[in-house]
Parts: C-alpha cells; sequence; structure tokens
C-alpha cells in the first residue's frame, strides 16, 4: 500500500520534512509576493518588479531542481 504522505516526497527526492519545509519556504515567498502585488496595485511606483522576479526565482528553484540520481553539474 502506498503512503499518501511519503510517495510524492520521495519522488521528488526529498524526505517528508524536507518536502514541507521546502512547500513552507515557497508559502513564506509567495507571500511576500502577494504583500508586495497588493502595494503595488495601489502605488504603481512601488515594487515594480518584486513580485515577477520572486515568480521567475521560485519557478526556477521548483523546475530546475535535480532529480535522484541526477548530477548537478552540467556535462
Amino acid at each position: 500500500m502506498k503512503n499518501a504522505f511519503t510517495e510524492h516526497p520521495r519522488e521528488v527526492g526529498l524526505s517528508y520534512i524536507g518536502h514541507f519545509l521546502f512547500a513552507c519556504s515557497v508559502v513564506y515567498k509567495l507571500g511576500i509576493a502577494v504583500f508586495c502585488c497588493s502595494v503595488h496595485a495601489v502605488f504603481p511606483f512601488l515594487f515594480t518588479h518584486t513580485t515577477s522576479r520572486i515568480v521567475k526565482q521560485l519557478h526556477d528553484k521548483i523546475e530546475h531542481r535535480t532529480q535522484p540520481g541526477e548530477n548537478k553539474e552540467p556535462g
């Protein structure tokens, strides 16, 4: 029987706790992005690139992680 709490974390090369901490860091950064975007909506001259930069950084961090068994160094 598959364990619903550990199957996905194992697939991405993390323990349950490691996955939890990674997800919490994403939530924290998205919270900052939401705050900056909300301020920018009212004051367009503030945080002009902050939200898009945070989202791009998160995307890169999530999509360009190495999978289990992959070499981090190119070539």
